[in-house]
């Protein structure tokens, strides 16, 4: 069965959480200001008052907020992956308890 995908709101207030979560690391609300050529008020602003309908926005768009880290995966490429995984987890007991003989 095919995963549900979670309903916009949800995707929304996931990616301000994930946005807040990095405002909170030190110095960062700063660097943020600085690279964007705002003041630190603004950025302050931005993230109480237009966070949260931004990123609604952007859900609404069909964008993801996630880590810069992450990677994008093909779905197709996901998949293999995913079933490739799987059969071989199948297998990992035999695998694992076989003996030589």
């Amino acid at each position: 069965m095919a995963p549900v995908s979670p309903a916009p709101a949800e995707r929304a207030r996931k990616g301000v959480q994930l946005a807040l979560h990095r405002l909170q690391e030190p110095g960062k609300a700063g660097s943020v200001a600085t690279a964007m050529g705002v003041s630190d008020s603004t950025v302050s602003r931005i993230k109480t008052e237009r966070l949260e309908e931004v990123v609604l926005f952007l859900v609404h768009l069909g964008l993801k907020v996630v880590p810069s880290e992450f990677k994008c995966v093909d779905p197709a490429a996901y998949a293999f992956l995913t079933q490739t995984h799987e059969r071989v987890m199948r297998k990992a007991p035999q695998l694992i308890w076989e003996q030589e003989e």
